[in-house]
């Protein structure tokens, strides 16, 4: 009897586990879209600067937001990855 409630503790925490890693991946997804966003506005701005300061600031601005989209997308893919090999045979919404 012991050894089928330590089997039942394992797999809710498993579960669990699996679902923090889902929400994690979801969130990333939404810091991607707010980025999206972000990148979006700064190249709206820099097409409306008429300063040099002003161009000069968006321009690195972009390049930084291009970074962390980079950084945020590559650590997306590789969750989902990990995420779609430790998923159980019924389906799981990554996108919810």
């Amino acid at each position: 009897m012991e050894g089928i409630r330590k089997n039942i503790k394992r797999l809710l925490a498993k579960e669990n586990d699996q679902q923090a890693a889902v929400e994690q991946y979801r969130g990333l997804l939404r810091d991607l879209e707010r980025l999206r966003a972000q990148i979006e506005q700064v190249d709206s701005n820099f097409n409306m600067a008429t300063d040099e300061d002003l161009v000069e600031s968006y321009i690195y601005e972009s390049n930084a937001l291009a970074a962390r989209y980079r950084f945020l997308l590559r650590e997306a893919k590789e969750r989902k990855s990990r995420l779609e090999s430790d998923l159980p045979s019924q389906p799981v919404s990554l996108w919810e």
